[in-house]
């Protein structure tokens, strides 16, 4: 079986395929002896038509139907190995070609630093820990002031496949969970043990709030300064969803002008130039380069995820992620 691997970028496909995860792929089959792209197609032609499987993941080329149907006839699955597949996956799946995502791999690191992100702004951590390396005697009155990890509401907006791993993981605490997603059905909400609300709600009933709400256009600055000035008094808005969604110019005011707010944010709307940002220069909002998805060892994971699945297609076993037309209408 011939297997094509498809990539715009060698440094994030060597990433997330580690010289451990090729010999493990090679077990399947001859692999192309490079990364393909749109600027060494002819040079694989011969190759990848004869493909009927194709791994990729951060960096794939954007192929169309022609380009599919001229360069790969035979292709019939294509193995995804990180999130989102909204830029490239379209054009295959009018092909017929079937399109699996490792989208619940990237989802686990993501979830767990959330987690970890709601633990520690429910004790107050971030601006206490701020203030105290200043010698602030407000350190201490901030940190008393907050509410701890007990009788807290949490907020989630979203509940995909993110926000579902971070809900599931918030039952082995003392906390009610509120949930804003109109696609979410009450028994999907029970079944977390959640309570679905509007977006206003959330803002102004939770202690903390993290987004979690798929990457789409209609969502562009979705939270806007009715809910941020509607927030709580030491209350903490967490953003590890995408920065667009945020109105940044709202935001900073609301935290300007109540000092207790506090924002964890893990993505902007632009993060090249962080210092032109107003968030920057907000004291009590705490701003981290994109770190809360997969990283270091844990891209490898994306990659074993596909595999696993390449494997079960292979067996004639269940398979798990795979991504339909209707799918790309909701998902991130």
């Amino acid at each position: 079986m011939k297997i094509a691997l498809l990539g715009g970028n060698l440094s994030k496909f060597n990433l997330v395929f580690s010289e451990d995860v090729m010999k493990k792929l090679k077990e399947y089959g001859d692999v192309s002896p490079e990364i393909i792209n749109k600027s060494n197609i002819e040079n694989h032609k011969d190759f990848l038509s004869g493909c009927e499987v194709a791994f990729s993941t951060w960096g794939m080329p954007c192929f169309n139907e022609d380009e599919i149907k001229k360069y790969m006839p035979e292709l019939k699955i294509v193995f995804y190995a990180a999130g989102s597949v909204q830029a490239f996956a379209r054009p295959f799946l009018d092909c017929g070609v079937r399109v699996f995502s490792a989208f619940a791999a990237n989802a686990v690191p993501v979830a767990e630093y959330t987690v970890s992100q709601i633990v520690l702004a429910a004790k107050g951590f971030y601006q206490g820990a701020k203030r105290y390396r200043l010698a602030l005697p407000s350190s201490f009155i901030h940190t008393q002031k907050s509410k701890g990890n007990f009788d807290i509401k949490v907020g989630l907006a979203g509940l995909g496949c993110i926000g579902s791993m971070v809900a599931e993981r918030l039952r082995e605490y003392d906390v009610e969970v509120l949930a804003y997603d109109p696609f979410c059905s009450q028994e999907k909400a029970e079944k977390l043990g959640v309570r679905l609300v509007d977006l206003e709600t959330l803002f102004k009933e939770s202690d903390i709030i993290s987004n979690h709400l798929a990457n789409k256009k209609e969502l562009k600055n979705v939270f806007t300064n009715k809910h941020f000035a509607s927030m709580k008094k030491y209350s903490t808005f967490i953003n590890t969803g995408r920065g667009d969604q945020v109105n940044e110019w709202a935001l900073a005011k609301n935290l300007i002008l109540h000092p207790s707010r506090t924002a964890v944010l893990d993505v902007l709307k632009r993060e090249i130039f962080p210092y032109i940002n107003p968030l920057f220069w907000c004291p009590n909002a705490i701003i981290t380069p994109h770190i809360a998805g997969s990283m270091g060892n844990e891209t490898h994971r994306m990659a074993y995820y596909m595999i696993e699945q390449f494997d079960n297609y292979l067996n004639g076993k269940e398979t798990q992620y795979e991504v339909t037309k209707e799918m790309l209408s909701t998902m991130a």
